[in-house]
């Protein structure tokens, strides 16, 4: 009896023994193929949020920001672009758009829709491209030009991860399957509401701890902002049960990944083989951009600063704002360097293109180029800032950003050094002559040079509507005249006229031909155009040189203000070396957007000397 006790005990606790063994095997088989489908599901969302697509509107998009250091993105101008995220610009435009609403500014309210309405289309097209990269045998490009497999990416991890498993096991050829959708109850993103809190306009379902929240509708007059769930730091596991491919939104911003596999295992008593399938899920992350210098706005007034404008809000008030501007762009390179041109620019945007329309676009424009670290309330006082007028002086009043987001402001008696600015190419340029009459009893015309009017590559030129510099300056602008400018008297007329001339070359045309520099030249008679190149004549031993784009180029040209005539003096923006480097604008601020008043002269034509011309002084008067 107790050797029959023994032996039915020994069975017992042999089969147990074996159930164990088995069953161990069965959890460490379990455990490390969970392991191997989240070391997938990690890879392909660390790959997703490397690819980047080009977007007419926007330039570089991702699901992660970059800075201006990718291979792939070097504009006409040698210098990389940066990358912005989807989430970044979605949070961005909000932000633009509660500054609008809170100014009342129509024109600016009017953009940030219009920029919304854009943002969902790139959003289609980047989640078109990821979805394409996700299959098996697909792929995408990062921001060096370098191949994005996801689908490779996550099979080698969960390939790796196979050597690993207890008994005898094998991956399912081909069984591994990449999802893109979205989480349920949505996850913190790496977007900051606005600040400070009376402007951010959410609720506890809609951010958390400062950050908005992804899947949930932070609606803002009347318009949806849906973020997509992209977090900070590095990519990280989510509950695949609250995965889901459709969410009851007005549109979707998927950015999950769902990875699911296949794999065999087989009983090493009885041969048996159970399939197994596993998931999981992984959100993408973004490296943060913190945009050190956005660059500036600025209001210049080369000439003399007239009593009536002593605030942003002014430029507003002034009567001539509401008649449409004389609206053009550069062509074929920044005007007015060799092989440029000005044409027209037909106005697209809200409004009528009229002087309150394209002041408020590029002071909206440069507000955009900061992303979401403007401060709100800072950006709504800007327009109410006094502006320093000290008798009437010449100033330039300059705007900038400073690290918590807050706004700057300096003015400085500016242009002793450099005054003219070029027109970077397929940026805005306007001009609005005569805008108004001053008390001081002279009339001002207005021009305005927006450099971040359209971003991007596609459509924005050879330097892609990045804010722009020359070193070595009081302020890193562009200018169009290097600092030993002289002056050249024109004895004929009947009182001496300061031309701005270096001495040896200038610029100046017969009758209404133009196309002077800062001395207005226009109405000097030196003869008609010549032929060219060089468009060139000499009088009394000195050499007239007369740019070939002044004849028949509309009223912006009469009266120009590009300092055209100085010839080899033209400064032209900075280039970088051949292969690209990284914006110096980007640790440095340059400008985004100036809005210069020049007052005009009248003078007694040399010809008849009757009729009366108008134009520029020469800051040498």
């Amino acid at each position: 009896m107790l050797a029959l006790i023994g032996s039915i005990l020994a069975a017992i606790l042999i089969a147990i023994l074996l159930f164990a063994l088995g069953y161990t095997r069965l959890i460490g088989s379990n455990q490390e193929q969970r392991t191997a489908i989240e070391a997938a599901a990690l890879a392909a969302a660390k790959d997703i949020s490397r690819i980047v697509i080009n977007d007419q509107n926007f330039g570089y998009v991702s699901l992660s920001d970059a800075a201006p250091v990718g291979k792939d993105t070097i504009a006409g101008d040698n210098y990389f672009m940066p990358v912005n995220g989807i989430d970044t610009l979605m949070g961005t435009i909000r932000l633009d758009l509660i500054i609008a609403d809170a100014l009342g500014n129509q024109t600016m309210k009017a953009l940030a829709k219009r920029d919304l309405q854009n943002l969902k289309t790139a959003k289609d097209k980047l989640v078109d491209v990821i979805e394409t990269a996700i299959q098996n045998g697909g792929n995408a490009k990062d921001l060096d030009g370098n191949n994005v497999t996801p689908y490779q990416s996550a099979e080698a991890a969960y390939t790796q991860n196979q050597i690993r498993m207890t008994g005898k096991s094998s991956y399912v050829p081909n069984s591994l399957r990449l999802t893109l959708g979205s989480l349920e109850g949505g996850t913190q993103t790496y977007v900051p509401v606005p600040k400070p809190s009376a402007y951010k306009h959410t609720n506890s379902s809609q951010e958390q701890n400062g950050y908005y929240l992804s899947s949930v509708n932070c609606q803002y007059d009347g318009e949806d902002f849906i973020f997509a769930a992209v977090g900070g730091d590095s990519v990280k596991l989510v509950d695949p049960k609250r995965f889901a491919i459709s969410l009851p939104l007005p549109y979707q911003m998927p950015s999950i990944i769902k990875a699911e596999a296949d794999q065999d295992l087989t009983d090493t008593g009885s041969g048996a083989v159970r399939r197994v399938h596993a998931v999981a899920c992984a959100e993408p992350a973004s490296v943060y951009d913190p945009k050190p210098a956005p660059g500036t706005l600025t209001i210049s007034f080369p000439d003399n600063m007239p009593p009536e404008i002593l605030s942003l809000r002014d430029l507003f008030n002034i009567p001539g704002m509401g008649n449409p501007m004389d609206l053009k762009r550069a062509d074929g390179n920044d005007y007015p360097l060799p092989g440029s041109s000005i044409v027209n620019l037909p106005w697209g945007g809200p409004g009528t293109g009229d002087g309150t329309t394209i002041v408020s676009t590029s002071i909206y424009d440069w507000l955009k180029r900061a992303g979401t670290r403007v401060d709100a309330g800072s950006a709504v006082g800007l327009i109410t800032q006094p502006l320093s007028n000290t008798n009437g002086d010449p100033k330039i009043h300059i705007f900038s950003y400073k690290t918590d987001g807050s706004i700057n402001y300096v003015s400085k008696a500016p242009l002793d050094v450099e005054p003219y600015w070029l027109a970077s190419q397929n940026q805005l340029y306007g001009v609005a002559q005569d805008l108004f009459t001053s008390t001081d009893t002279y009339a001002y015309d207005m021009h305005v040079r927006d450099y971040g009017f359209i971003m991007g590559t596609m459509n924005g030129g050879k330097h892609g509507g990045e804010p722009l510099s020359l070193p070595n300056q009081i302020l890193p602008i562009p200018v169009a005249m290097g600092p030993s400018e002289t002056s050249t008297t024109v004895t004929a007329h009947p009182s001496p006229l300061h031309l701005a001339y270096d001495g040896k070359s200038g610029s100046g045309s017969g009758g209404d031909c133009g196309g002077s520099g800062d001395g207005a030249s226009s109405w000097v008679w030196i003869g008609s155009p010549p032929p060219g190149p060089p468009y060139q004549v000499t009088i009394g031993g000195t050499n007239f040189k007369i740019w070939p784009n002044a004849c028949g180029g509309g009223s912006a040209l009469l009266r120009n203000d590009f300092g055209i005539g100085v010839g080899g003096a033209t400064v032209p923006f900075t280039i970088g070396p051949g292969g690209g480097d990284r914006r110096p604008t980007y640790l440095q601020n340059g400008a985004v957007a100036d809005i210069r008043f020049r007052r005009v002269y009248e003078y007694t034509d040399q010809v008849d000397l009757v009729t009366i011309r108008k134009g520029y002084k020469s800051k040498k008067e």
